[in-house]
């Protein structure tokens, strides 16, 4: 492909080009026939189906952790699941629009190599040894080029090295195939670009995947990939996860490596951008921060040297988990069925004999509008704009809204430090809220852990921007979450006759709900703790899913 050198062409033209591309690398057996693409159902979880081996259906419905141990005990071979997860990649690709690079001829020639390695030495080069693993787009891999959701960054050539986390995955072992879409600007929770255009929800096609991570969310809940690396600033690992019933998981701050991404707004940091997956096993999401933390990545990033803690290390009563339930934040109220579930999880909980109270929201608008909106976009989106200006081409609904909010402004340095000031007292605030619940518990300490929503609805229609808040605000505070599937819509699920919204931002949710279009979705719940208390967050994570879903 040539260079844009100056993006003189139309951005219309560019995006056909990376497109088609795209496309072509499809082999032609695993295309789909028109006649079905034309006449798809909403959902399309099962399509896949119709077209793989009973192997590949068998290969790509296991975790990372039975592949891994599949591959070393010979059951397979690395060539044989690659083969399969890029099979079913395609197909998903077909379905849904998930995929910006495809390069299955270099992931093949990667298992072969593993299984010579592996067939030489008996031996796996690390935990990962021969497992398919996808890659947002924004994530640099040698050879590859890096978008971003934007048209101008077609400018840039092939990348010269693999980001620090993909170097460390790659020595684990993971055979890298697909990089996912992700949306213009990133900063909204669907994915969707001039460049690469929609990715839809697997499980409806009349709603998004989520974002910024969407593409990831979306491959996944098609099981064309058994992990994928997403990033998160404002919920855009967990809402996917959310929105397509995965399990997924926001770390704190500086303890995984985020050099080597591209986005607008790089600099920008006083809410900080994570790295972390997307999978099928809470299993799978501890063995990538066993990982990373095994390679020691801070000695070449500058991160928390803190390496990642077992089970056995953690000093807490796991057995008795001190849960505080938040079942709303006071801004928007969640849809019935989220609220239902997240009762019968409560129920579940107390039965089990966990220590389950309710935790109050601590201002949670305020600090949405007051610090949270504004320290996004502290140059008032104009990183944003300009990138969107040099070629041209239009700002998509979504992030038209988020940047046309009156709270976005160009901030001097002043107004900067005074929310810089506002968010750290805000964070003692919270911590000081947090530690009140030791009045409400069984041995009078504070919780381990919150459990509340993820989202207030579980899929938007296409360019609906939805309420962040129950994402966005553990980003403000820099605790760690994670996501654990806990439900499915149900016929009965609607909101109290005499229910009225509290302010537009509810009654804009209210109106969204539509049993007939939310009618068996997943549903989720959502799993806090306190800033790099990750492994305890992770380990109650563990406890809850035990209890819920018997895993």
């Amino acid at each position: 492909m040539t260079k844009d050198t100056n993006l003189s062409r139309p951005w219309q033209d560019i995006a056909k080009e990376y497109q088609q591309r795209r496309d072509s690398l499809i082999p032609e057996e695993w295309r789909l026939p028109s006649k079905v693409l034309s006449s798809l159902p909403d959902d399309v979880t099962k399509v896949p189906l119709e077209y793989l081996t009973n192997r590949e259906i068998e290969l790509t419905e296991c975790t990372v952790s039975q592949l891994a141990r599949r591959i070393v005990d010979r059951e397979t071979t690395s060539l044989e699941v690659t083969l399969a997860f890029c099979h079913r990649a395609a197909i998903a690709q077909q379905l849904v629009n998930c995929l910006t690079e495809i390069f299955f001829d270099d992931a093949i020639e990667q298992a072969k190599g593993l299984d010579r390695i592996l067939e030489e030495t008996g031996k796996p080069i690390g935990p990962l040894h021969g497992v398919p693993f996808s890659i947002k787009d924004h994530y640099n891999i040698k050879g590859l080029r890096t978008t971003a959701g934007y048209i101008a960054y077609s400018r840039f050539p092939p990348k010269e090295k693999d980001a620090l986390v993909v170097d460390i995955l790659r020595k684990a072992g993971a055979v890298f195939y697909v990089k996912t879409n992700n949306p213009q600007c990133m900063m909204v929770l669907e994915t969707v670009s001039n460049i690469y255009g929609r990715t839809l929800n697997p499980k409806n096609t009349k709603l998004g995947p989520g974002g910024s991570s969407g593409g990831e969310g979306a491959l996944l809940a098609l099981r064309g990939s058994p992990i994928g690396l997403g990033s998160d600033i404002g919920g855009s690992i967990r809402v996917p996860a959310t929105f397509n019933g995965l399990y997924g998981f926001k770390p704190s701050g500086k303890r995984v490596p985020v050099t080597g991404w591209e986005c607008t707004m790089i600099g920008n940091d006083p809410i900080p951008a994570v790295a972390g997956p997307l999978g099928h096993s809470i299993e799978d999401l501890d063995l990538f921060f066993k990982i990373v933390s095994d390679a020691e990545p801070w000695f070449q990033e500058p991160l928390i040297e803190l390496p990642w803690k077992t089970d056995e290390q953690l000093n807490f009563d796991a057995g008795h988990l001190k849960v505080g339930v938040m079942m709303w934040d006071e801004v928007v109220m969640p849809h019935p069925y989220i609220t239902r579930v997240l009762k019968e999880v409560v129920a579940k909980l107390k039965a089990a004999g966990h220590d389950v109270v309710e935790f109050k929201p601590y201002d949670h608008g305020r600090a949405w509008s007051d610090i949270l909106l504004p320290l996004y976009f502290t140059d008032g989106g104009l990183d944003i704009k300009n990138t969107l200006a040099a070629s041209g081409e239009p700002m998509l609904p979504c992030a038209k809204r988020l940047l046309d909010d009156p709270t976005n402004k160009m901030r001097d340095l002043h107004d900067i430090w005074r929310l810089h000031t506002a968010r750290d007292v805000y964070r003692s605030e919270y911590l000081a809220h947090w530690n009140a619940t030791a009045k409400l518990t069984s041995d009078e300490r504070p919780i381990d852990v919150i459990l509340c929503p993820a989202s207030c609805v579980q899929g938007t229609p296409h360019d609906v921007k939805p309420w962040w808040g129950y994402c966005s605000q553990w980003n403000l505070l820099d605790y760690p979450s994670g996501i654990i599937p806990a439900g499915t819509v149900s016929r009965g699920d609607r909101y109290p006759d005499n229910y009225k919204p509290i302010n537009d931002l509810d009654e804009e949710n209210f109106k969204l709900y539509n049993n007939d279009l939310y009618f068996g979705m997943p549903v989720v719940v959502q799993v806090v703790g306190r800033t790099l208390q990750d492994e305890k967050v992770m380990k109650s994570m563990k406890v809850i899913d035990r209890v819920v879903n018997g895993k």
